[in-house]
């Protein structure tokens, strides 16, 4: 298979963007020096709020359509099955956006993706309101969906490839690498939780077309400042000047990588049903629009747990963290199911994030060690995807099952989404302590 593009070019000695590549110039091992200094200084200051800013309308989309088709058209089944197809819209082409990432370099995939995006975004707003059929209105929320901006997963692929090409492969590494891995999954779970949060507030304040709107003014400036941001031509590898084939894409295909999309997908589906639950509870209450604002109680716990899980012992192995972590998503869901005031909601969501921060965590740090020689921007895409499709899908089937039997109805199908979780990750830490036992796993 012939090497992707942007990783030749810097084998030529040239940038992703034809610039002259500068001379990769490896982190000092001073002890005074700082694993943040250290990351900083390879990318930037500005480079994270950058980056934070920038993912915002991919997390926003999915609740977005959700809660300016419900209180427009009056439907929660029709604002389900809209944004189900703006899931399937990046199902289908968000892991395309990180192969031509891979292959063409990340600069013109993100300035395309970002002008299609706020085109379609203020298209879909229009619609919404118009007295066009919902056909059309979907047609477009797949349009919004396809060309949603995949900042997280190219973020962690600049931040990985920058501290590979520029470290050597010592202690100095990992160590920069693990936190890595710590922001990226706090950056992930604090913009998908708090993103609906930012949807309550400007829908509650300016109207539901409002937080769509904003995100496509976000994409319009903070996306294209990202596509633009020096980080985008990736530097040469150390380790050989000739440097690595990447692997084949089927690679991607074994069942120790594809179990990593589904485990997120089930958060994602964890999410949809839970909002639709959500939705139809606090509109019994009159409390429809606030929404998102309740919902992002699960950042209170999300958050904290993607930080602290970095400090957990290594001897619990990443296999275990992801059935802990999930068997407190399931218990939250419980009390969910349980759940009489909007208090209560709050209270068991925050609990919920707890379990679904460390499970997203696990499964991105897992993804980073098992990504075939390459494949970084295509395997993050593709995870970063799977949540959101999982997140749409439920939504629609959420929404059709709490409109015709109650909230209560849609949170059970939230437990139940939790417990497949808990059996994917049975399956997994079955799968890996074979390949120990046969001593071809490393305690993933």
């Amino acid at each position: 298979m012939s090497t992707s593009w942007p990783e030749s070019a810097a084998r030529d000695g040239r940038s992703t963007t034809g610039a002259p590549s500068p001379t990769p110039s490896p982190v000092p091992s001073g002890g005074s020096r700082s694993r943040g200094r250290a990351l900083l200084d390879l990318v930037g200051y500005g480079f994270f709020p950058l980056a934070f800013v920038s993912r915002l309308p991919f997390a926003m989309t999915v609740v977005g359509t959700l809660t300016l088709v419900s209180d427009v058209r009056g439907s929660l089944a029709q604002s389900g099955a809209v944004s189900a197809m703006t899931g399937i819209g990046t199902a289908v082409f968000g892991p395309m956006t990180g192969s031509f990432a891979d292959r063409y370099g990340q600069r013109r995939v993100l300035l395309i993706g970002s002008g299609v995006n706020v085109a379609a975004l203020v298209g879909f707003v229009l619609m919404t309101y118009s007295a066009v059929s919902i056909i059309w209105v979907a047609a477009v929320g797949f349009l919004v969906g396809a060309s949603a901006p995949q900042v997280a997963p190219l973020s962690r692929t600049r931040l990985i490839t920058h501290v590979t090409a520029r470290t050597p492969a010592d202690g100095r590494r990992d160590p920069l690498l693990s936190l890595v891995m710590s922001y990226e999954s706090v950056a992930d779970e604090s913009a998908f939780v708090l993103g609906p949060v930012v949807i309550g507030l400007l829908a509650t304040a300016f109207g539901a077309g409002a937080p769509l709107l904003a995100a496509g003014l976000i994409a319009a400036v903070f996306v294209v400042a990202f596509a633009f941001h020096r980080t985008a031509a990736l530097p040469q590898h150390h380790e050989a000047a000739a440097g690595p084939v990447p692997a084949a894409a089927r690679s991607l295909l074994r069942p120790r990588i594809m179990i990593l999309p589904l485990g997120m997908f089930l958060v994602g589906a964890f999410f949809g049903s839970t909002l639709t639950a959500l939705t139809l509870f606090m509109r019994d209450r009159g409390m429809e629009l606030s929404t998102g604002i309740v919902y992002g109680g699960m950042s209170i716990g999300s958050v904290a747990t993607a930080i602290l899980i970095v400090f957990v012992p290594e001897r619990l192995s990443l296999r275990t963290r992801w059935l802990l972590c999930a068997a407190i998503v399931l218990a939250a869901s419980g009390a969910l199911v349980a759940a009489t005031s909007v208090v209560t909601v709050t209270v068991a969501l925050a609990c919920a994030g707890c379990g679904v921060g460390g499970v997203i965590v696990t499964l991105f740090v897992i993804a980073g060690r098992r990504t075939p020689q390459g494949r970084t921007a295509t395997l993050m895409t593709t995870l970063a995807c799977a949540l959101v499709v999982g997140q749409a899908l439920w939504t629609a089937l959420g929404g059709s099952i709490s409109q015709a039997h109650g909230s209560t109805a849609g949170f059970l199908l939230s437990a139940a989404t939790a417990a497949a979780l808990i059996l994917a990750g049975l399956t997994n830490h079955w799968s890996e302590r074979r390949r120990s036992a046969d001593g071809a796993g490393n305690g993933l």
